[in-house]
Formats: structure tokens, C-alpha cells, sequence
């Protein structure tokens, strides 16, 4: 969404143009829609001489004011998140079937990892050798 500072309308999407009052947003543009400086007074691609409008200059003071209400919405919903998911884990864990099932989880990794240890080293190496075979062909796909 774009804000025209000239007609005071919000534009739908990302616009090159205002829908309203037709002109551009920051920069001016030849017919063939090259970007151009808003000081241009040629196009710098094409050599046209016809160039839009652009809207008029946004204060640096309405940029600024932009910036923090967008820091502030991004902070605010990032801590809201943290507490969401705070509040869900510590009520997962204080579940005891959670907790159970967490220590069977960790004890099946931790004899997973000692049986992988005892493998050799020829196996491990095949192993490795046929997950990559198979990520790469499905990467391939």
C-alpha cells in the first residue's frame, strides 16, 4: 500500500502511479516507465522529455514518525509471541503424560546415539553415502 501525500488517498498493492491523482510515487517516470531522479528533467535511458509528476516530498519528521510506529508494531507483536509461546510450554510441561513422553523421547535419542557409536565406521560411512545418494535425487526432481 502506498499513501499519495498529494490527494491524501491510500493506493491498493505497490503502485507506480496514484489512482487518483496520477502522480508518481518519488520518482518521475518516462512513458516507457524508466525511473528517473525528481530533479530529471530528460530520462536518462530514453532521451523523453515527457515525465510524470511526482507526489510531493515526504517530510523527513513523517519518515521518521514511520519508522518507530513500524519498530514499535514489529516489537510489540515479537513480545506477544514470546509470552504465547511461554505460556504454552510451561503449560505443556507442567502436564505429567508431556513430561513422560518427553523423557521417553530423550532416552530413545540417547540409545540411538549410543547404538550409532558403536557402529563402524564403514557403516556409518555407507549410511551417509545413501542419504546423500537420496537427497540429491530428489533435489534433482
Amino acid at each position: 500500500m502506498k499513501y499519495c501525500y498529494h490527494c491524501s488517498r491510500i493506493n491498493p498493492g505497490d503502485p507506480l502511479f496514484c489512482n487518483t491523482c496520477g502522480r508518481s510515487f518519488d520518482r518521475k517516470l518516462c512513458p516507457r516507465l524508466h525511473p528517473n531522479p525528481r530533479s530529471a528533467e530528460i530520462c536518462a535511458r530514453c532521451g523523453s522529455r515527457e515525465l510524470s509528476t511526482p507526489q510531493p516530498k515526504v517530510p523527513v519528521s513523517w519518515r521518521i514518525l514511520e519508522w518507530l510506529a513500524r519498530m514499535f508494531v514489529g516489537v510489540a507483536l515479537a513480545f506477544l509471541a514470546l509470552v504465547l509461546a511461554y505460556e504454552v510450554v510451561s503449560e505443556l510441561l507442567g502436564s505429567p503424560v508431556v513430561q513422560s513422553g518427553l523423557v521417553l523421547i530423550v532416552l530413545m535419542f540417547l540409545v540411538l546415539a549410543w547404538i550409532w557409536g558403536k557402529l563402524p565406521q564403514w557403516f556409518r560411512k555407507f549410511i551417509h553415502k545413501q542419504l546423500t545418494k537420496r537427497r540429491n535425487r530428489h533435489a534433482e526432481e
